[in-house]
């Protein structure tokens, strides 16, 4: 009889496992949210890489930014069956009557960067999300201890954006508190695209006329965004702005002095252990965990890795050491 295991990824890896009778090539569906943003190539690629040298087959679908394109590419990689389905989900609050029709198959279901809500999956891989925000603000704190800032969060889709703003709050509240820091604007960025940070920023600059001392970006793409409306009124390296992902965009603004820092997630190590435990869950084994992440349904066991602070003085140690970027590339 033919037993199926889902595996679900960060804002969304999701992954099915099957386990005939017989020894077979465990396959592998990757249904990735939105293969246009650089961060999650990489995790694709590496995620392909670890998973083929462990005898696996990948296939590998892209969203696009699209909800239910997604649920559908879901449905369709298991009616293709595959035997783990991996996903990095585009809204992890819509994809319950999904995931319980993959339940129904007998899947299991891993979780990949962010959790997935109100549903009954059986792992999860991530980052201390709570700790990135902590980091991102920190950093700015450090640099401008006072004056005005503008929080820019994530999407308001994104289950990890919340995380990321509690972590921020937990540095700023304080700080507010105390008068020390004003926040002067907070808005959150659909999709997490840059194009709709730039109009934020542009926005946020008119209505303090462009009085902003810092801006909490929750990622190097809304950073991105935002730094173009800094530069069109010579407020770039001005102004201090965190980030996330350390994209290669956003390392050659560190350097360049536009952008303060960004927090990198080693996703080599994610992405490989995401592999990993979908070809264990495929053989029908339990991964060992490292933590329990309530999801509203169960407290989910659960692989958390650390998250690094990188400015400046750190990226040769960090995301070069790595092999994250090539020091080449970086020119």
């Amino acid at each position: 009889m033919k037993m199926k295991h889902v595996l679900l990824s960060g804002c969304a890896l999701l992954a099915i496992v099957s386990q005939p009778g017989f020894a077979k090539k465990i396959e592998i569906g990757l249904a990735i949210y939105d293969l246009r943003l650089e961060r999650w190539q990489k995790d694709r690629d590496i995620f392909v890489q670890k998973a083929e040298s462990l005898g696996a087959k990948v296939l590998v679908q892209s969203a696009n930014g699209s909800e239910q394109t997604q649920i559908s590419q879901i449905e369709n990689m298991i009616a293709r069956g595959v035997d783990v389905l991996v996903i990095v989900p585009y809204n992890g609050q819509v994809l319950s009557n999904v995931i319980g029709e993959v339940k129904h198959e007998g899947i299991k279901v891993l979780a990949y960067d962010c959790i997935i809500n109100n549903a009954d999956i059986d792992y999860y891989i991530s980052f201390d999300n709570k700790k990135v925000g902590e980091l991102q603000a920190q950093s700015l704190v450090e640099r401008v201890p006072e004056g005005n800032y503008f929080l820019m969060g994530g999407s308001p889709l994104d289950v990890n954006a919340k995380p990321y703003r509690e972590g921020q709050m937990k540095v700023l509240t304080p700080l507010i508190q105390s008068g020390k820091i004003k926040v002067v604007g907070d808005q959150w960025v659909d999709g997490w695209l840059p194009e709709n940070a730039l109009k934020i920023m542009e926005n946020a600059l008119t209505a303090n006329n462009n009085k902003i001392d810092a801006v909490v970006a929750s990622n190097d793409s809304t950073a991105g965004g935002a730094i173009q409306a800094l530069e069109a009124q010579g407020l770039a390296g001005k102004v201090v702005i965190s980030g996330q992902d350390a994209d290669l965009a956003a390392v050659k603004r560190i350097i360049a002095g536009t952008q303060t820092m960004t927090v990198y997630k080693p996703i080599t190590q994610m992405a490989t252990k995401a592999a990993e435990v979908a070809v264990q869950l495929g053989k029908g084994e339990q991964p060992a965990s490292n933590a329990k992440t309530p999801n509203g349904v169960k407290d989910v066991p659960s692989w958390l890795l650390e998250p690094i602070a990188v400015d400046k003085s750190n990226i040769d140690t960090t995301v070069v050491a790595d092999g994250f970027h090539k020091k080449s590339d970086l020119n």
